[in-house]
């Protein structure tokens, strides 16, 4: 996977089913009870902490790589 196509690929597809997920236990009008536990929150929050903080730092990431790469053609 070496353009950004293939990453757009596979990362999207995850993207779109996250999201619906989210989406459609936001929409229940009762709430299951398995994700009112204790360790489901926890689980949930490192999971939103990972996958977000670590898109952030990749992001940060590449965005110095790109910068550097200019100053170097400038």
């Amino acid at each position: 996977m070496s353009s950004e196509f293939d990453w757009f690929m596979v990362t999207m597809p995850i993207f779109a089913i996250v999201v619906y997920l989210i989406v459609m236990l936001g929409s229940l009008e009762k709430q299951p009870k398995f994700l009112e536990a204790e360790g489901v929150k926890k689980l949930t929050s490192f999971m939103f902490i990972g996958l977000f903080g670590g898109g952030v730092l990749v992001s940060f990431y590449y965005m110095i790589v790109r910068f550097i790469e200019l100053l170097g053609n400038y």
